[in-house]
């Protein structure tokens, strides 16, 4: 009889976190520019796959219990979802936590944001060129809301270390010139994976 009892406590416990009852009704990833020196960011789709694969397993650890992703509607009963913009990935939930209400009965609604950007510069300056050095972070920030709208989690990092990209303005003839050595999508991935893992081990 207990071993019978035990099995079911195991199967409902089990039922329980197989379902899904968090939600990610708001996901932003903004890259400074300076950084890709792109008009429009184009991120291939197994770097973008492997993002939403990460940010959705940390959520999951963090609120322990299983996640799903939320694309509230908006008026025409369209997905709402964040645009490629020069510093912004497109295709992730830009939903309201009102939205998402609507959307899914849950225990928890969360918001997640991922912010790659850069100090303010170290200028050299001389009569022809001025030469800037910008050093690059990364910002990870995580809330959890309740039924009740109110915070149960937040969670956030911020990670520097990483190598500075130079930037250098010519003056030639009254003309300027600009040179950033920027960094390849890949490379700004990089940081933004290694800012998860620091989110990851963070002890809250």
């Amino acid at each position: 009889m207990q071993k019978l009892i035990g099995l079911l406590f195991l199967v409902i416990g089990f039922n329980l976190y197989s379902q899904e009852t968090a939600g990610i009704y708001n996901f932003k990833v903004n890259i400074d520019q300076l950084l890709t020196n792109q008009n429009q960011l184009n991120v291939p789709t197994i770097l973008q796959d492997s993002l939403l694969s990460v940010v959705r397993r940390l959520v999951t650890q963090e609120v322990f219990t299983k996640t799903q992703w939320l694309f509230p509607l908006n008026k025409k009963g369209e997905p709402k979802k964040t645009r490629n913009t020069s510093t912004q990935i497109g295709n992730l939930p830009r939903g309201t936590k009102r939205q998402a209400m609507k959307t899914e009965y849950l225990e928890y609604y969360v918001k997640f944001r991922i912010i790659v950007g850069v100090n303010k510069p170290i200028s050299l300056n001389n009569k022809v060129a001025t030469y800037s050095l910008y050093k690059p972070y990364v910002r990870v920030k995580m809330k959890a809301y309740g039924l009740d709208r109110r915070v149960k989690y937040r969670k956030h990092i911020r990670l520097g270390g990483f190598n500075g990209i130079n930037s250098v303005n010519m003056n030639v003839g009254g003309t300027t010139m600009s040179h950033i050595n920027s960094l390849t999508i890949a490379e700004v991935f990089d940081m933004i994976f290694k800012g998860l893992d620091k989110f990851e081990k963070k002890v809250k």
